[in-house]
């Protein structure tokens, strides 16, 4: 299984990206959106773990532009947990939506 993990919060991105090759899966990752969208056009992913607010590109507008090429699924992995914030990200694309402090 191939992961990728987009979170701008560098300690949180190697500890979740540790914790998950703890679990024998192998793991690419990255700390912006736009960094998100270049490593998904030189491969395929069985899951995506993405935050929402990043530089250069926010969660919201991956999640998007991902959806519109194909169905990888999508955890999205934020603190931003307002009910309508949940209900976007899903209406957007996500698969499930996971709080910070998770």
């Amino acid at each position: 299984m191939r992961t990728l993990v987009v979170e701008d919060e560098r300690h949180l991105n190697r500890m979740i990206s540790e914790a998950i090759l703890d679990e024998g899966y192998s793991v690419d990752s990255c700390f912006n959106g736009l960094e998100a969208l270049e490593l998904c056009e030189c491969a395929e992913y069985d899951v995506i773990v993405l935050d929402i607010m990043m530089p250069e590109m926010n969660g919201w507008e991956v999640c998007r532009k991902l959806r519109a090429k194909d169905n990888t699924p999508i955890i999205m992995l934020t603190a931003k947990g307002e009910t309508y914030d949940k209900v976007l990200g899903l209406e957007l694309g996500a698969d499930d939506y996971i709080v910070k402090p998770f």
